[in-house]
């Protein structure tokens, strides 16, 4: 379970969020919406621990992020991912199995070829929806409890976006996967996920209290 308990973090004189809690539990696929601007990038850069929030607590499994042993049991998939230029699917799929000892390789390779993406070709010819795939295959794959997603559906055309809502949905049922997305494709969100939010002001609403604020 992945707790937040009256969270704060302020960048300079910008107040980010105030005192927000959030309890996304396990198994979840968990959709928070937001205009951009709105913070759901650097929300998800608190729980994965790359950002310290200035107030409050957050939790995995009852442990503060700032933990390695919570922080090796998610990971996070940013909007824009980083590689070496060389790098292929498969020098990528290596990589993450060093940091992720479960890594399943035969599955992602299995993946690789659903999306249609050639194993051996240099990522970097790759167009952004296609390197996205190839990130998303390998997240599934890593074999971690927690999966965070930054925008996953950016960049993918209708038929690839309706493919990767079948993959998460499997992995959260079949793998057992609690699934943290924030995205401004709010029609996708409802498509897949079990629970949403919106953030809107630095606070997280319900359903009922977004339709009043817009």
């Amino acid at each position: 379970m992945i707790e937040l308990e009256n969270v704060s973090k302020r960048f300079d004189q910008f107040l980010c969020f105030d005192q927000v809690s959030l309890i996304i539990p396990d198994g979840s696929i968990y959709g928070l919406a937001g205009g951009n601007g709105a913070g759901k990038s650097t929300l998800l850069r608190l729980i994965a621990g790359i950002y310290r929030p200035d107030g409050g607590e957050i939790r995995i499994d009852g442990k503060r992020v700032s933990k390695a042993a919570a922080k090796e049991t998610l990971f996070y998939l940013p909007d824009e991912q980083y590689y070496e230029k060389s790098a292929t699917p498969l020098t990528i799929g290596d990589f993450y199995k060093t940091f992720y000892p479960q890594f399943a390789m035969d599955e992602y390779r299995y993946l690789l070829e659903q999306f249609g993406l050639e194993e051996s070709a240099v990522a970097d010819s790759f167009s952004k929806g296609m390197k996205k795939q190839m990130f998303i295959a390998a997240a599934i794959c890593a074999g971690t409890k927690y999966l965070l997603c930054d925008e996953v559906f950016d960049g993918l055309d209708p038929r690839i976006r309706k493919k990767v809502n079948e993959i998460l949905t499997s992995a959260a049922k079949n793998k057992k996967m609690t699934i943290f997305i924030v995205s401004h494709y709010l029609e996708e969100l409802e498509q897949i996920c079990t629970e949403k939010g919106f953030l809107h002001k630095g606070r997280i609403l319900t359903q009922e209290e977004w339709n009043k604020a817009l």
